[in-house]
């Protein structure tokens, strides 16, 4: 018994936020099968910002399951896909008073329900002066396996940052030439380093935290705030980097893995003038106000970290396709490079013209950076080995002998949104 909800059958495209009733907590399905499992008569509550289609005075309903994908609000039946809500919803991003790497601050980003709960999607670690973000806190499960795909991809969002820019117009390939130009005091040298958006070889507006590394079309689109974003050159970040994040999200969906990830950038990446001198790179650079903001960042990265076990690992991207592979070895490798242990990623990881990657134990790599995660002490390395996996396969079972209900709230209940 009890509701199995594929995605297929979630409203589409305005949808609610699908939570635990009454929390800050999405309701997750349990595994990558992009189903929610729902027991029968239980609620769950859906919101939205402006009001539903068919009650648009409701901000928030808390529905029971019936069977199916067909739900009871009110005495009535509904079609799960028939709850959309009138309007698209937009994510917000709060200040807070805490503090993070360099004096930066943190920020939140999520969704502010009618009562004043505050759904959390991440966290950024910004730096204000610089305009630049050290790293994005999210947590992955099961569940991101089976993300929600074909959901309508918004716009980019840069709400009361980074002052007195237009960021987005920063990212042009024709502004990034002007710029580098400028850095290089060299149009030709510019031209030959940023090119056009066929041949990839040009730097885009990369997702820190990606896009798909949250399940729900809500979620993926509060992703879009340039908080989330740094100059990326796209080769890198639609090849070795998308073969990094795509792994890390079968690796936890196959293990098992309730993970905090800690993505992001570091330090400014350099590239060479006409005379071979190089130099770093801003987008937003005015040598007579001596002026830089916004870097270019020498190395993308994500910390997988397995908060019961305390294991984690590295996974470290070079976020630049123009320099020799002498100086990647000399001023890029940051740590003892453990790439070759990893071998459930599918990368060409010393592929210079598709970003050079490596691999490093977190508590190594983290030194190496200046210890913006301080309070990180992983004792071992995560491996392809253990997880959960025997759990979960006795879970399956139990539930075909009528216990998946209770099991079903044994699991919800350590989901963390």
């Amino acid at each position: 018994g009890g509701c199995t909800v594929p995605f297929a059958d979630l409203p589409y495209p305005e949808q609610p936020l699908i939570l635990i009733p009454g929390t800050e907590k999405y309701w997750y399905p349990l595994d990558e099968t992009r189903e929610i499992l729902v027991p029968t008569g239980a609620p769950i509550e859906l919101a939205c910002q402006q009001g539903f289609r068919l009650f648009p005075t409701q901000r928030s309903i808390t529905i029971q399951c019936v069977t199916n994908s067909t739900f009871s609000f009110g005495g009535s039946s509904y079609p799960m896909k028939s709850l959309a809500c009138t309007s698209y919803w937009l994510s917000s991003a709060k200040t807070t008073q805490a503090r993070c790497h360099n004096e930066s601050v943190i920020v939140n980003v999520g969704f502010e329900l009618a009562d004043a709960r505050w759904v959390n999607v991440f966290d950024v670690c910004y730096d204000e002066q610089l305009y630049h973000t050290h790293f994005v806190r999210h947590h992955m499960n099961r569940a991101n396996g089976g993300y929600q795909s074909g959901n309508p991809r918004p716009g980019w969002y840069q709400g009361a940052y980074y002052t007195g820019v237009n960021i987005n117009t920063l990212y042009t390939v024709n502004r990034q030439r002007e710029t580098i130009a400028t850095i290089l005091n060299s149009q030709a040298r510019a031209d030959v380093l940023v090119q056009n958006t066929t041949n990839g070889i040009y730097m885009a507006r990369g997702h820190i935290a990606a896009r798909a590394d949250f399940v729900y079309g809500t979620e993926q689109n509060a992703t879009f705030w340039f908080l989330n974003a740094a100059p990326q050159w796209q080769n890198f970040n639609g090849v070795n980097w998308e073969r990094v994040e795509s792994s890390v999200r079968d690796f936890v969906g196959k293990r098992d893995l309730e993970l905090t990830v800690y993505s992001g950038t570091y330090g400014v990446q350099k590239l060479a003038d006409g005379n071979g001198d190089y130099r770093e790179i801003w987008l937003d650079f005015d040598p007579v106000e001596g002026r830089r903001r916004a870097p270019a960042p020498m190395l993308y990265y994500k910390i997988l970290h397995d908060e019961a076990s305390n294991a984690g690992i590295a996974l470290v991207g070079v976020n630049n396709v123009h320099v020799p592979v002498e100086l990647i070895l000399r001023e890029y490798v940051l740590c003892k490079d453990i790439g070759d242990e990893v071998e459930w990623i599918d990368w060409e990881r010393k592929n210079l013209t598709i970003g050079y990657c490596y691999a490093c134990e977190v508590n190594a790599f983290n030194d190496a950076i200046g210890r913006p995660h301080p309070q990180l002490n992983v004792a071992k390395l995560l491996t392809s080995s253990g997880g959960k996996g025997a759990v979960f396969a006795l879970g399956l079972m139990l539930a075909g002998l009528g216990l998946h209900a209770l099991l079903f709230v044994v699991r919800s209940s350590a989901l963390r949104a």
